[in-house]
């Protein structure tokens, strides 16, 4: 058994969302880990195992924590973490549309985690959504808005 079930996770997410058909049509580019460059308006992006809040100076993909699962030393519960954000610019002073694509974005998301909490038998127990943070930006082409959000997931590590 892995010591970590991070790099898999992080594969397991952005395969099923790259895959994910609702998320194809409505045309939001799915990346692994962080952007290479600004987003450009009319995008919708969502990056996995990065915030895409960061261009180019390096951020937190996630991170693991574990602990023992009982008395008998050879069982530990592991807590991944993995950063992901939703991100679109749009042209145009309509900062409510773009919120509100995000947020249905961000429902898309959820219930694909809620249809298969392993992520395809990449956790032992669950995946879930567990916090997210609302970013606005209003530039002079228009506004961008921003969902960064956790995946938190709940594995056993056999020693």
């Amino acid at each position: 058994m892995p010591e970590t079930f991070f790099p898999a996770l992080v594969t397991a997410l952005y395969t099923r969302w790259s895959a994910n058909q609702q998320l194809k049509d409505r045309q939001v580019a799915v990346y692994d880990g962080p952007p290479t460059n600004q987003a450009s308006a009319g995008h919708k992006e969502l990056f996995v195992g990065a915030s895409g809040e960061d261009y180019g100076d390096g951020e937190d993909a996630g991170a693991t924590e574990q602990e023992w699962a009982n008395a008998n030393t050879t069982e530990r519960d592991s807590y991944e973490q993995v950063v992901c954000g939703i991100w679109w610019k749009q042209d145009g002073p309509d900062l409510a549309t773009v919120r509100a694509g995000v947020a249905e974005i961000l429902d898309i998301v959820a219930a694909d985690l809620r249809a298969d909490v392993t992520v395809g038998g990449a956790v032992t127990f669950q995946a879930e959504i567990t916090s997210v943070r609302w970013r606005q930006i209003q530039t002079t082409t228009g506004p961008q808005i921003g969902a960064v959000f956790i995946v938190r997931a709940w594995s056993r590590v056999y020693i």
